[in-house]
C-alpha cells in the first residue's frame, strides 16, 4: 500500500493550487482525479465560457460597426468554427496542467475515482492508498431539475455545451444564474434564438436588483426572450427537436427548440463513501469550519464541494488556506468578507460585499449608497458605451461595505474598490488619486468625490464656521 502525507481528491483549480503549496512544504502529495486535471474551470467552465463570450462580442461589434462611423456591406458571420476555437483555447491552457507537468513538479497523480475505506485510506480502481491527511476538492456537477421526460432526452449542461459541433438554431435556457445568463448572452449573439425560463421573476438572484434588471433589459433589447413564473410539466424529443411543455400563469404552452441548456445550479460531488470516513455532509456538500476542516480532524474540504461561493478565485484562496492548515499548523481561517464576483455577460456585472439593499437592511441610517452612471463619463462617449451604473455603499466613517458595477470592464474596475475594502481605506481617499484620462475608472473617482464633499460639509469645524458666517450675514442685514 502506497503511503502519502496528503492525498487531495480532485484535480481542479483548488486541488492543483493546494498540491503546489503542500509540495513546497515538503509533503509527499498525491492528487486523485477521475477525469482531466484542471477540472470544470479549464474544460467546461471559466475558460471555454469566456472564450465563447469574446467571440460573441466580436460578432456583436461587427454587426454594429456603423455606430463607430464606419460602413460595411453585406456582413456575414460564419460561426461554424467558433466552438472548435473554444476547444483549441482549452487545449492550450490544459497543456500547462497535464499530469506530466505536475509529476515533474513532485505531485503524484492517481487516475480514477476515489472511495474512502476509513479516515486514513481510500480505494482507487482496486488499489488502496494511505494518507495522514486528506483534502476533498471533488468539485460539483450540474444540478438537473426533476422534469418528466428529462432523462430520456439529450440536454445540455456546462459539461457538454462546448462539445457541440455547431451553434444551434434555437436554445431554451432553464435557469437565470451565472451560467444561464452568460450562455444566453453568448449564443444569442452567435445566432441562436434564445429563450430563458425561470420559476420566478428577475435574474441573478443575490445580485443588486436594480443592476440585474438593467442587464436583463439590455439582453431583451438584443433579442433574448425571458419567460418567468414557469411550471415545468414535461419534455420530449422527436427527430432532434425538443418540446418543453410548461404552464405560465395557469396557461399551458409548448415550446419547441433545437437544444435545452440546464443551468439551475450546481450539486456537490460527494459520491466517495464519506460515511466510511465519518465525514459529515448533506445534499449541499461537505460541512467544514472556518479552517476548512471537516468533522474528521485529518480531513479538510474546499472548493465547490463545500462552499456556497462556487467561483474559481474563491476555490484557489480556499486551497491556500486548507493547504497551509494541513501542511503546517491549523491557524489560517477562510474569510469571505472581501471576496467579489463578476458575471461576464454584456454588460458585465461585478460585486463585492453587500448590495445596496443589504447594506440598508443592516446599517439603516448609518450607510449611504453613492451612484454614478457610465453615460456621464467621457470614455463612455468615445467608446459609444454609455450603459452602466456603479453603486458604492459607504458608512459615515468612509468604510466601504459593498459595491456593485454594471458596465464595461466592471470585472476589472471592481478591484480598486475591493482593495479599499480589504485594507480599510476610506472611500474619500480614492478621490485624491490622479486618475488617467479618459478611462472608465472615472466611475469610481466621481462617487468618491461625492463622498469627500459630503464629508467636508459634515466636518464639525466647517459646521461651526458656517454657523458663524450665517450669523454675521443675518447681522449685516
Amino acid at each position: 500500500m502506497e503511503k502519502f502525507d496528503v492525498i487531495i481528491i480532485g484535480g481542479g483549480p483548488a486541488g492543483l493550487v493546494a498540491s503546489k503549496v503542500l509540495v513546497a512544504f515538503g509533503k509527499k502529495t498525491a492528487i486523485v482525479e477521475r477525469a482531466k486535471l484542471g477540472g470544470d474551470c479549464t474544460h467546461s467552465g471559466c475558460v471555454p465560457s469566456k472564450t465563447l463570450l469574446k467571440s460573441a462580442q466580436a460578432v456583436y461589434d461587427a454587426k454594429n460597426i456603423s455606430k463607430y462611423g464606419l460602413k460595411a456591406q453585406n456582413i456575414e458571420i460564419d460561426t461554424s468554427n467558433v466552438l472548435s476555437h473554444v476547444r483549441d483555447v482549452v487545449a492550450q491552457i490544459y497543456a500547462h496542467e497535464t499530469p506530466e507537468i505536475f509529476e515533474k513538479a513532485g505531485v503524484n497523480i492517481i487516475e480514477g475515482h476515489a472511495n474512502f475505506i476509513s479516515s486514513n485510506e481510500i480505494e482507487v480502481d482496486g488499489k488502496t492508498y494511505y494518507a495522514k491527511k486528506f483534502i476533498i476538492a471533488s468539485g460539483a456537477k450540474a444540478s438537473v431539475p426533476n422534469i418528466s421526460g428529462m432523462k430520456d432526452i439529450n440536454y445540455l449542461t456546462n459539461e457538454n455545451i462546448f462539445l457541440q459541433k455547431s451553434i444551434p438554431e434555437s436554445m431554451l435556457v432553464i435557469g437565470t444564474g451565472v451560467i444561464g445568463i452568460e450562455m444566453a448572452c453568448a449564443f444569442n449573439r452567435l445566432g441562436s434564438k434564445v429563450t430563458v425560463l425561470a420559476r420566478s421573476e428577475g435574474i441573478l438572484k443575490g445580485s443588486d436588483t436594480e443592476l440585474s434588471n438593467i442587464l436583463q433589459s439590455e439582453l431583451q433589447k438584443e433579442g433574448i426572450e425571458f419567460l418567468a413564473n414557469i411550471e415545468y410539466l414535461k419534455v420530449e424529443e422527436n427527430n432532434g427537436i425538443k418540446s418543453l411543455y410548461i404552464k405560465q400563469n395557469n396557461i399551458e404552452k409548448t415550446l419547441t427548440t433545437k437544444e435545452i441548456l440546464i443551468a439551475t445550479g450546481r450539486a456537490p460531488n460527494i459520491d466517495m463513501n464519506l460515511e466510511k470516513a465519518g465525514v459529515r455532509h448533506d445534499k449541499g456538500g461537505v460541512k467544514v469550519d472556518e479552517y476548512l476542516q471537516t468533522s474528521v480532524p485529518n480531513i479538510y474540504a474546499m472548493g465547490d464541494v463545500s462552499t456556497k461561493y462556487k467561483y474559481t478565485h474563491i476555490a484557489e484562496q480556499e486551497a491556500i488556506v486548507a493547504a497551509t492548515n494541513v501542511g503546517l499548523l491549523k491557524f489560517k481561517k477562510m474569510n469571505y468578507e472581501n471576496i467579489g464576483s463578476c458575471i461576464f455577460a454584456q454588460p458585465e456585472l461585478a460585486q463585492i460585499g453587500l448590495t445596496a439593499q443589504e447594506a440598508v437592511n443592516i446599517y439603516i441610517d448609518k450607510v449611504k449608497t453613492y451612484k454614478f452612471e457610465y453615460k456621464n463619463t467621457d470614455r463612455g462617449y468615445t467608446d459609444i458605451d454609455k450603459i452602466g451604473l456603479i453603486k458604492v455603499s459607504v458608512l459615515n466613517n468612509g468604510k466601504i461595505v459593498g459595491a456593485s458595477i454594471l458596465g464595461s470592464k466592471a470585472g476589472e474596475l471592481i478591484h480598486t474598490l475591493q482593495l479599499a475594502k480589504t485594507f480599510n481605506i476610506s472611500f474619500d481617499k480614492l478621490s485624491k488619486m490622479v486618475y488617467l484620462y479618459p478611462t472608465y475608472a472615472d466611475v469610481i473617482k466621481q462617487p468618491a468625490k461625492q463622498f469627500y464633499i459630503a464629508k467636508l460639509w459634515n466636518h464639525p469645524v466647517l459646521k461651526v464656521l458656517n454657523k458663524i458666517k450665517s450669523f454675521f450675514q443675518k447681522g449685516s442685514k
